[in-house]
Order: C-alpha cells, then sequence, then structure tokens
C-alpha cells in the first residue's frame, strides 16, 4: 500500500513539474483567430491575436455593432462600426487572466423613422402638430460620426488549441467628423430622449467581450 501512495505522489509531482502553462501556450502557439461578441450592443466580431511572448499579446478586432428599437409611432436604428487593435498583458504565466489598452477607428450611425398622430392635446404641446389635429405627421433623422476610440480592458483567456474569451472593455473616442441630427426628432413619446442616449452610446467603444477561437 505504502508504495502504491509513493508512486502515486510521484507521478503526481512529475506531472506538476512538466505541466504546460497557460504562458507556456502562448508563448508557442503564436497565432490565434476567431469571432464572437466585442462592443456596444450585441456587436458582431473577428479577431486575431498575436503573442509576442508569454506574457505580451496583439488582439485585432473588427467588429460591428448596434442598438435597435420599435414601437407603433417610431423606429429608432443605433449603428456603429469598429476597427482597432489592442495590446494585452498577462500578468501571470499561471492564468488566464489579462489587462491591455488600445484604439482604432470608429464610425456610427442612427436613423429615426416616426410617425405621431395629432390629437388635440398634441397640437397644443407638440410644435409639429400645430394646426394639424386629427392628421399624422411623419418624420426622419440620419446622424453620422467617425472618430479614434481609444480603450481599456481585462477579462480571462483560454489555452490550448480552441479557447474562450471572456471580459470586458471600457472607453471614449474623439471626433473626427459628426452630424448629429438627434435635436431635429420629433419630442414625443420619449423618442428625442431616447434618440439622444443611443447616439452617446453608439460613439463609444464600450462593451462585453465573449468570443470564441482557434490558437496555432
Amino acid at each position: 500500500m505504502k508504495k502504491v501512495l509513493l508512486s502515486t505522489l510521484l507521478i503526481l509531482n512529475v506531472s506538476l513539474i512538466y505541466a504546460e502553462s497557460p504562458g507556456s501556450f502562448r508563448g508557442k502557439e503564436t497565432h490565434g483567430f476567431g469571432f464572437g461578441i466585442e462592443g456596444t450592443g450585441l456587436a458582431g466580431s473577428l479577431f486575431y491575436d498575436y503573442a509576442i511572448n508569454s506574457d505580451m499579446q496583439i488582439h485585432a478586432i473588427a467588429s460591428s455593432g448596434g442598438i435597435s428599437r420599435a414601437s407603433w409611432t417610431a423606429t429608432l436604428s443605433s449603428a456603429n462600426t469598429l476597427i482597432g487593435a489592442t495590446l494585452r498583458y498577462f500578468p501571470s504565466e499561471n492564468y488566464g487572466f489579462f489587462v491591455g489598452g488600445g484604439g482604432g477607428m470608429l464610425s456610427a450611425s442612427q436613423s429615426l423613422k416616426q410617425t405621431i398622430y395629432c390629437s388635440s392635446s398634441k397640437a397644443e404641446t407638440v410644435t409639429e402638430c400645430s394646426g394639424k389635429a386629427g392628421t399624422y405627421v411623419s418624420g426622419s433623422t440620419d446622424s453620422t460620426y467617425s472618430g479614434i476610440g481609444l480603450w481599456g480592458d481585462f477579462g480571462w483567456q483560454g489555452y490550448d488549441g480552441y479557447y474562450f474569451t471572456i471580459g470586458a472593455k471600457a472607453g471614449t473616442s474623439m471626433k473626427l467628423s459628426e452630424d448629429d441630427k438627434t435635436d431635429e426628432a420629433i419630442d414625443v413619446y420619449d423618442h428625442k430622449s431616447f434618440a439622444k442616449s443611443d447616439w452617446d452610446k453608439i460613439k463609444s467603444p464600450t462593451g462585453l467581450i465573449m468570443s470564441f477561437g482557434w490558437h496555432f
């Protein structure tokens, strides 16, 4: 019995000595490619990871996502596209946790279409309905934006062949150009406030990270 226990302990010790850490896999599986969600709303993404060494990685990303709302009086659609890269640092070779920072080009657009019935009360309170009681009025706005996104991220990444990455990123963007038409929305049923709120969100790279890839 003692011999069996000693043999088992010896095998475990040898396994621990020769077991490969997440860092060692990052060091030898230099490339990674995959897809997932990264950014504002449900932003679909494609990415390429390149391990500089066992604790540094370049994460190149192209993502497109958005926020949509609809009711019987309006449809509001906001979308963005992000192309950039993040430099990630893994503080321990024994775990898959990382922190990083990066930047890239961000473009955004928003479309709002409204159809409002002008009741007698709205004819008195809504500018577009003035003098039009009993009729419908329509309105539409289209906004565009382009800028440079800057962000930081953190999370956990798997290793050894197929791998998952989960985390979050937060950041802001510096405006290059903007045509903001949200102030032209008909101010009824919170349409304008939702348009402004979604417009602020869609100009940011902030969002969740959930992706699946393959190391090689």
